[in-house]
């Protein structure tokens, strides 16, 4: 059976990937959601089937055009194979992993590390290893500590104690897998199982759900603390509250050899890792009003920025406030929650995620503390799950359950998306994995991970891919109503025709055609829309030299969408009203106006125009303070979402406040679009 180490790491993702695609995904699906080539695909398939072929199981076959399918016998069959796979498996790990495992390594040590140490570990050369620790470096310094070697001593990581566990917790999320298939080696395994095996039985004592991975990288942490000879201080008025928990009073039961400082520093954890509020008794009411009013600002200040409003705006402050409750305690006491999602987030949701990143910068005055990149990601899934929503016609007949480890943010995501892709589902509910029980009424069961035995089951990432989108829809097409078409209803008609080989064959093709026609208007419908250089026409571009008035310039800036039917005088007439009413608020640059209305004062088409004023325009503040602008840009938007890519170019090109000067000494149209995009282009 040695054949079977040739099934690695990756070989082994894309064969369990497989056996839960219901239907054939195609080499380029595998290579884009693997983040590798085609040519690696094919590599990686024949290895597959030669193990396939040593456990006598047919190999994998690709399709022409299709791809490649696995019969629902040879799954069962599959599955039961890879149970027996050892857990190490062979592995190569990509450069910023090796950065990973480096630092995670320095924070774990309880004897001495030298280079030789992280070849070992890594697997690669000397002079690999020597550029892995220089990029460790250049890392670590973001956070204002550093890798330093001591004589004696080995490598070690210098600075703040707290900011230096951060990191752990921030990157041992992502790379905690290999040690629990034993590919990296635990110094102590025993007592890492120990110390999971109490944080499980303190989530059960508090009912709570952590959130995933974060238990196993508090146990590995704490497996080496006794070599520690620094611990966390703090405050008498900190201990305080945090002794006042029931979470400090489960920890000091079941960890009483922890010295006090340590147990507070692992209270700390319990409390903030939470995938639901924290505990009640930290929050008391002024705090959670507190947490409301920042709340109100993060989801108002979205508001401004995106130019949208909110039908559900109540239900998403709500939602906010519940994940604030727990991540305003992580950011107060520097604990890192690496999130891993956020490639994928930032990939698929780029345009929402740079807007609610802007948005966070109003939090972050309010709190005085950076928020990071993994928070603004989670906080992005928040906004995204109720941007979109809006009217659903629900029909009977289709149940689908959510089963989401990673939180209520991305579990909100997923099943907003669903109910846009599957508008005929009853119910999208979702619950923890803590909750999930095999007896259930669900025809379709979505989750992020594994569930063993579950029949209906479509594995998805936290964030969507296209793939994942046409698995779910071709699972739910039979459940599909007499108002939509009806596969089997086509395919009934069919047998009086056609051979039963041909009708199967038939049968696929005909349901790969709707669900990708169907994904094809989910998209067009679940898009952020074109960017400004797809969309600024040179017609909607104006220099202006005579002076002019306020009002009269949001007039004449608004003059070639008015005259094109883009938006109605009563538009026009809402942003003055709205400035009078609140002052020059529209600013988003000392220079440039960004005006615009709600949809309902008169937008009928999505469009921006462009007018610059040699003669600035002069606003009046509500304090009477004076303020000119050289730009005005007037947008419309026809929904909520179609005029976010358009958004973020702006806010890319007035970021840098020399850009608005460069375009405000254009002479002629030709010349400011020419700008414009060639700011857009080199940004991205």
């Amino acid at each position: 059976m040695s054949i079977i180490y040739n099934l690695d790491v990756r070989c082994y993702e894309i064969l369990k990937q497989l056996l839960y695609k219901d239907g054939y995904m195609t080499i380029q699906q595998i290579a884009d959601e693997k983040g590798i080539s085609k040519r690696s695909v094919y590599y990686d398939i024949r290895k597959i089937n030669e193990w396939l072929e040593a456990q006598n199981i047919e190999p994998l076959e690709i399709e022409r055009k299709k791809g490649i399918l696995i019969e629902k016998e040879a799954k069962e069959v599959i599955r039961t194979r890879l149970k027996e796979i050892p857990p190490k498996l062979a592995y190569v790990f990509s450069p910023v992993e090796r950065m990973k495992i480096i630092i995670c390594s320095v924070m774990l040590r309880n004897r001495n590390l030298h280079i030789d140490d992280f070849m070992e570990l890594c697997q690669v050369s000397r002079n690999t290893i020597i550029n892995d620790m220089k990029e460790a470096s250049k890392e670590i310094a973001k956070f204002q500590l550093h890798l330093c070697y001591e004589n004696g001593k080995g490598y070690r990581i210098i600075g703040d104690l707290i900011k230096k566990r951060s990191i752990y917790f921030l990157y041992f999320g992502s790379i905690a897998d290999f040690y629990k298939k034993g590919v990296l080696p635990l110094e102590n395994p025993e007592k890492t199982e120990e110390i999971l095996e109490k944080l499980k039985d303190i989530e059960d004592a508090l009912d709570a759900q952590y959130v995933t991975g974060i238990l196993y990288s508090i146990a590995v942490f704490f497996s080496t603390i006794e070599s520690r000879t620094d611990t966390v201080e703090f405050s008498e008025k900190e201990e305080q509250e945090i002794m006042n928990t029931k979470e400090y009073q489960l920890v000091r039961e079941r960890f009483e050899d922890l010295k006090k400082g340590e147990q507070l520093y692992l209270t700390l954890h319990l409390l903030g890792s939470r995938v639901q509020n924290i505990s009640t008794d930290i929050m008391n009411e002024g705090i959670g009003h507190e947490i409301q009013r920042l709340s109100k600002i993060l989801v108002k200040a979205f508001s401004g920025i995106a130019c949208v409003s909110f039908e559900r705006e109540a239900e998403l402050v709500q939602a906010i406030t519940a994940h604030l409750k727990t991540s305003l305690y992580r950011y107060r006491y520097g604990i890192q929650l690496g999130n891993p999602m956020l490639d994928d987030i930032k990939n698929e949701y780029g345009d929402l995620f740079e807007i609610t990143s802007r948005a966070c910068k109003y939090l972050e005055k309010e709190i005085e503390v950076p928020i990071p990149e993994g928070e603004i990601a989670y906080l992005t899934l928040h906004f995204g799950a109720f941007i979109n929503s809006g009217q659903r016609q629900k029909e009977e007949k289709l149940n689908i359950l959510v089963v989401c480890p990673n939180g209520l943010s991305t579990a909100n995501m997923i099943r907003e998306e669903i109910c846009t892709l599957v508008p005929n589902a009853q119910t999208v509910d979702i619950i923890s994995l803590k909750d999930y029980g095999k007896n259930h009424n669900y025809n379709v069961v979505i989750s992020t991970i594994v569930i063993e035995d579950e029949e209906n089951l479509i594995i998805v990432h936290p964030i969507l891919t296209d793939s994942d989108r046409i698995s779910i829809l071709k699972k739910c097409m039979k459940y599909e109503n007499k108002h939509h078409v009806n596969v089997s209803q086509i395919t009934d008609i069919a047998k009086k025709y056609m051979s039963e080989k041909n009708l199967s064959a038939f049968k696929k093709e005909l349901m790969d055609y709707f669900s990708n026609a169907a994904l094809e208007s989910y998209m067009r419908k679940n898009n952020y829309g074109r960017g400004i250089c797809q969309v600024l026409e040179d017609s909607h571009i104006r220099i202006v030299q005579q002076p002019f008035h306020w009002e009269e310039a949001i007039q004449i800036s608004s003059e070639s969408l008015l005259n094109e039917g883009y938006i109605k005088q009563s538009y026009i007439d809402s942003m003055i009203q709205k400035t009078k009413q609140y002052g020059p608020y529209m600013f988003i640059t000392d220079d440039v106006v960004l005006a615009h209305s709600e949809i309902e004062d008169g937008a009928n088409l999505l469009g921006i125009s462009f007018t610059i004023f040699k003669n600035p325009v002069i606003f009046t503040t509500r304090e009477n303070q004076k303020r000119k602008a050289k730009i005005i840009l007037v947008l419309s938007a026809e929904d909520q979402t179609a005029h976010i890519k358009i958004l973020n170019d702006i806010m890319t090109i007035f970021k840098d406040g020399k850009n608005a000067e460069k375009i405000w000494k254009c002479q002629d149209t030709k010349q400011v679009q020419k700008v414009i995009c060639k700011i857009v282009q080199e940004e991205s």
